[in-house]
């Protein structure tokens, strides 16, 4: 028998994804799936499933190829656990796979872009995630079709504010701490207004 050991790897904190939608898999063993805009990127919608120890990001396009491979997973989850290794999937940005953790078949999702980010999901984990999907999909439509443009609506707001107060400084900020203190002490209702 043949098995690959893993090496733990601490993964950096996930980052807060505005206007979430939390889901659990399990409170037991404190799996949950969350939902949201993140603001790291072009504020696209994402799916972060975390766990214990570690989390994973996954695009809504991944989690569809996912729950389209379900039944096939669940077969062989179901099966008896073998130290056989079994690729379901495998992108550029991910790889999901079966292995044996604790004398059990579980699915194994883990990010190819992010050092340390790998999660592990047991039979339980994907009934209760196969139960949340319309959930999950319906919260990511309505996530993309009214949240997200709302958001970008709101940022740019913030942006022609930000930038019309910073170009009637004599001596605008000059460090990353001083444009944080600077858009913290504009008045809200500026901000939101644009101008």
């Amino acid at each position: 028998m043949s098995f690959k050991k893993y090496e733990y790897v601490a993964p950096v904190p996930p980052t807060g994804l505005i206007g979430c939608n939390n889901y659990t898999l399990s409170f037991t063993e404190r799996k949950f799936v969350n939902i949201g805009i993140d603001p790291t990127d072009t504020f696209p919608v994402k799916v972060q499933i975390i766990t214990p120890s570690r989390y994973v990001y996954q695009t809504p396009d991944v989690l569809t190829q996912i729950f389209s491979l379900m039944d096939e997973i669940l077969s062989i989850l179901l099966d008896t656990a073998k130290y056989k290794f079994h690729l379901f999937l495998e992108t550029a940005i991910f790889k999901l796979s079966r292995c044996v953790y604790k004398k059990e078949n579980v699915l194994a999702l883990e990010s190819k872009t992010a050092t340390g980010c790998r999660i592990i999901l047991n039979k339980q984990d994907l009934f209760a995630l196969q139960n949340l999907e319309l959930c999950i999909f319906e919260t990511v439509a309505r996530k993309t079709a009214i949240s997200r443009p709302s958001v970008l609506k709101q940022f740019s707001q913030i942006v022609r504010c930000t930038d019309a107060e910073i170009t009637k400084m004599t001596t605008p900020p000059a460090h990353i701490n001083g444009i944080q203190m600077f858009i913290e002490s504009l008045p809200e209702n500026r901000l939101l207004a644009g101008t």
